[in-house]
C-alpha cells in the first residue's frame, strides 16, 4: 500500500525547526501538487527565501515544509492523484500527507468561534486562535472498507456510480457520529446492498490522505440467499464474485485493492 515505504521511516513528530539543505519544499495549488519540471520536488537551497515554510514531518533525515510556491518558481502542475503510482513511493507518500496537511492549512484561516486569523500553535500540530484560544487539529475521518465473504467462499464486489474510479471496489463508508466503527460496517453494508453480515474480522489499517481518511479494512460474512438490493446513488453494480474474477488491472496503493487480491490469493 501506498503507506508502506520501508526501509524508510516516516516521522510525524511535531518538531518545527528551520529548513536548510537537503530538504523538501512542498507546494499546492487546490488539488494540484507543484514539482519541478523533470518532476522532482524542490529542495530548500533551490527556493527564494522570502517563501514561508511550516514544518510537516520528516523521512530519515529529511525534513518536509509546506511553502506557498507558485509556477513563477518554474513548477509544473501535477494532480494529487498521479502520485498513487509515483516513483520513488516514500516521495509519493510525502506528496500527498502534505497535501492533506495543506487542505488543512488553507480551511482553518480563520477562528470558526470568532473568526479572528489562526496561527499554527508553537507546541504541537494544531491551529490556534490568538483572541479565544480555540484549537483546531488535522481533519482524520474514520471509514471502513469491508470484504464480503458468502457460504460459496465468493467476494461481493462493487463499481461506484457518479465516481472516476470505475474499478472493481468493495463496501466502504464513513463513520457516523455515535457508532463504533463495527456499527459502521453493518450500517454501511445494509445500507449500500441491504445484506446482512456477521463475523467480522479486522484486517488491517490505512491512512488515506486522498481524502483526509483513516480507513479501517474489515472481512466479515453474508449468507448468498439474501437478496442484494443496491443503493443506485452509491453502486452501479453489486455481485458475488469466484476467486478466479479478473482484477489484474487493480493499484498498488489501496487498502481496497490490497484485500482483494488477499482474497484471490486465499489469504483472506
Amino acid at each position: 500500500m501506498y503507506q508502506d515505504i520501508a526501509p524508510h521511516i516516516y516521522d510525524n513528530h511535531y518538531h518545527p525547526c528551520p529548513p536548510s539543505a537537503g530538504d523538501i519544499i512542498l507546494g499546492y495549488e487546490d488539488n494540484q501538487i507543484l514539482m519541478k519540471e523533470d518532476g522532482t520536488f524542490l529542495h530548500y537551497e533551490e527556493c527564494r527565501r522570502e517563501h514561508s515554510f511550516q514544518y510537516l514531518f520528516a523521512i530519515d533525515q529529511i525534513h518536509f515544509y509546506l511553502s506557498d510556491l507558485s509556477e513563477e518558481d518554474a513548477m509544473q502542475k501535477v494532480s494529487y492523484r498521479a502520485m498513487r503510482t509515483y516513483e520513488p513511493s516514500d516521495l509519493a507518500f510525502a506528496a500527498v500527507t502534505g497535501w492533506q496537511l495543506y487542505q488543512w492549512y488553507r480551511d482553518q484561516k480563520y477562528c470558526g468561534k470568532c473568526g479572528e486569523e489562526m496561527h499554527p500553535d508553537t507546541a504541537e500540530r494544531a491551529m490556534r486562535c490568538p483572541k479565544c484560544g480555540n484549537l483546531v487539529y488535522p481533519k482524520i475521518m474514520p471509514a471502513v472498507i469491508v470484504g464480503i465473504r458468502n457460504e460459496k467462499g465468493q467476494i461481493l464486489l462493487t463499481k461506484y456510480a457518479n465516481r472516476p474510479y470505475t474499478k472493481f471496489a468493495l463496501v466502504a463508508g464513513f463513520a457516523e457520529i455515535g457508532e463504533t466503527i463495527e456499527e459502521t460496517v453493518k450500517r454501511e453494508v445494509k445500507e449500500e446492498t441491504d445484506l446482512d453480515v456477521t463475523d467480522l474480522t479486522f484486517y488491517k489499517s490505512q491512512p488515506w490522505s486522498f481524502s483526509s481518511t483513516l480507513l479501517f479494512g474489515f472481512w466479515a460474512h453474508a449468507d448468498s440467499h439474501q437478496p442484494i438490493i443496491m443503493d443506485d446513488g452509491e453502486l452501479k453494480e453489486a455481485g458475488w464474485y469466484d476467486r478466479d474474477v479478473n482484477v489484474d488491472n487493480l493499484d498498488q496503493a489501496s487498502l481496497t485493492a490490497e484485500m482483494i487480491r488477499m482474497y484471490k490469493k486465499g489469504r483472506d
